[in-house]
């Protein structure tokens, strides 16, 4: 029996001088237990058409369909106690966001009894225990702790978990994961994606995977909808979509997936553009306890040495709070450092005033994760690429402009988007012009945050494709901060692989994907989403203690160093440093 029932949908939102189709006459269904996977790129209609399902769209929104159905129920016709029951008992959905789905100001235990005591005639105290009951279910081992935690006191990755146990609260016959893993690690969005694999066979239900991720849809669904400008552009098994795509956009979307670039050419400089000497970060952390305040140390990076070849791309890949960003941060000069030295082609910059230090911001610059908040919303985009420009006395007003205007082309956008703000432009074409605005001023070295970890499969391959060619162009030296190991494989010379603040391993891009030697470095390389359906398993996640327990052991005579009681950094290869407990 088909649980969900859609026939000729089309959505269309209102506004200002007209209306936007966003989903025009699309057709599925889903049956019970089936896992179906929605794709495509932003703003193919693919969240729409699942909330027009559970009619959660603006008032802004117009929507006709053939059929409408969920559970048996027409939901264009529903009253509101039937949508009441449709949403929780029938379907639920589990969002991009979670901490944007949570009450700030309530507990997570608070909000999960709330919603099973909305669905059915239980106790508040049977209520609480099921919650408790669902949050180990997810695995997460704390349960009875996190009951009482805000969502702020939680991790994304915890946080994700407590929305599907939440989710789960109603036991829904179907759930909509609408791109649940986007901005987690790839070790955390493995975990997810398996226990939400686990939980839909435990509960038998049905589960609609949206996502731009084709790594996401070969992991968990049998039967894939791929999704362009509001149409479906081809439908069938997940397995004949990988093996023999029929239309173009699928073939593209998959091309996308496995591309790849041709390594840098290096200098023959033996100085480095960039050089990380024993750099470490410790903030100051205040703790009240009854009367009297603790201070402790909380050691954000701990003596991290990294060195950036001329013209080279080196990668820094870890999971969140692995002290990633804070070293971009630090080597940037735009994070104080507690200890050690930033060297940039060769002269110490660490302890240098903001005035002396404004010459060398023109040798180094940024490109943010979040283009959106990194780009100013009343600055128009040639203002915004010409300000570095400006700020630093370069050329008149009007060579400014002109520089800026070619930069808008030379990143692949047209001179006409002169005089458009950041708001008017998609996730990628705001990249694009951030991309702009840091190169705009030709400099050595360029620190690029996750640049494209909230970006689509296709507009992801562009924005490396355009980092690359401007790289080879430029002769730039990029320090590319990513938890996106596909990513880091088809862009970066050689990788620095973090944990906790430290660097436990560094070789060359390929030597670190086909031998890997320290357990996590495996860990992570193990948590990568399958290319393809058949390349499916399931994975084991390695506990900091089993990381610690699996850490290499090297005698003197291999490490070429002395014993030490803690593990250090060691070459056991050119070019191939790995953190070790070295022994007589």
């Amino acid at each position: 029996m088909a649980l969900v029932e859609i026939a000729d949908l089309k959505v269309s939102f209102r506004q200002y001088g007209g209306t936007i189709d966003a989903v025009r006459g699309i057709s599925f269904t889903v049956n019970e237990g089936e896992s179906l996977g929605i794709v495509g790129e932003s703003g193919s209609g693919k969240s729409v058409s699942c909330s027009a399902l559970l009619r959660l769209l603006p008032a802004t929104a117009e929507v006709s369909a053939t059929k409408l159905q969920l559970d048996g129920i027409d939901v264009s016709k529903a009253r509101k106690d039937d949508l009441a029951r449709l949403r929780g008992r029938s379907a639920a959905m589990i969002f991009q966001d979670p901490m944007t789905a949570f009450d700030p100001v309530f507990t997570i235990g608070h909000q999960i009894t709330e919603t099973i005591q909305a669905h059915r005639n239980v106790a508040k105290r049977d209520a609480l225990k099921e919650a408790e009951d669902l949050l180990l279910r997810v695995e997460i081992k704390n349960a009875s702790d996190v009951l009482n935690y805000f969502p702020h006191q939680l991790s994304g990755g915890m946080l994700q978990r407590a929305m599907i146990a939440m989710a789960l609260s109603c036991r829904p016959k179907v759930l909509i994961a609408d791109e649940p893993t986007t901005a987690l690690d790839v070790t955390i969005q493995a975990q997810i994606l398996q226990l939400i694999k686990k939980v839909q066979a435990e509960f038998g239900m049905a589960l609609i995977m949206i996502t731009h991720d084709l790594g996401v849809i070969a992991e968990t669904v049998d039967r894939v909808l791929v999704m362009y400008r509001g149409e479906v552009m081809e439908e069938g098994p997940v397995q004949q979509i990988f093996d023999a795509p029929q239309h173009a956009y699928t073939k593209q979307l998959l091309a996308s997936l496995h591309a790849s670039f041709e390594p840098s050419r290096g200098s023959d400089s033996k100085t480095p553009a960039l050089e990380l000497k024993g750099l470490a970060k410790a903030y100051r952390i205040r703790r009240r306890r009854g009367l009297f305040t603790d201070y402790s140390d909380f050691h954000a990076v701990r003596e991290v040495n990294i060195a950036l070849p001329k013209n080279r791309i080196v990668g820094i890949v870890g999971e969140s709070g692995s002290g990633k960003t804070t070293t971009g941060m630090m080597a940037l000069r735009l994070t104080d450092v507690s200890r050690g030295q930033i060297l940039v082609d060769g002269q110490d910059i660490s302890a240098l005033s903001a005035e002396a230090l404004k010459p060398w911001r023109k040798k180094m610059q940024v490109v943010f994760q979040d283009s959106y908040s990194a780009l100013d919303p009343m600055m128009t985009l040639t203002q915004t690429i010409a300000e570095p420009l400006h700020i630093h006395g370069i050329g008149s007003a009007r060579e400014q402009e002109e520089t800026a205007l070619d930069w808008l082309e030379r990143v692949g956008l047209d001179r006409t988007y002169a005089n458009r703000y950041p708001h008017e432009l998609s996730g990628g074409q705001r990249q694009r012009v951030a991309i702009a605005r840091a190169l705009v001023l030709e400099p050595d070295v360029l620190v690029a945050d996750e640049p494209t970890s909230a970006l689509d499969v296709t507009v992801k391959a562009q924005i490396i494709g355009l980092l690359k060619k401007l790289q080879a162009e430029m002769g730039l030296s990029i320090l590319f901060i990513s938890h996106d190991l596909s990513t880091v494989k088809s862009l970066t010379d050689s990788v620095v692989v973090m944990y906790r603040g430290r660097v436990v391993e560094e070789a060359p891009t390929e030597r670190i994907f086909s031998d890997p030697q320290h357990p996590y470095t495996r860990a992570l390389l193990d948590a990568v989403p399958a290319t393809n359906p058949k390349l499916r398993r399931e994975r084991t996640f390695l506990t900091a203690e089993q990381i610690a327990a699996q850490t290499p052991r090297l005698t003197t005579l291999q490490a070429g160093t002395a014993p030490h009681s803690d593990p250090q950094l060691v070459a056991i290869a050119p070019d191939h440093r790995v953190e070790a407990y070295v022994t007589n």
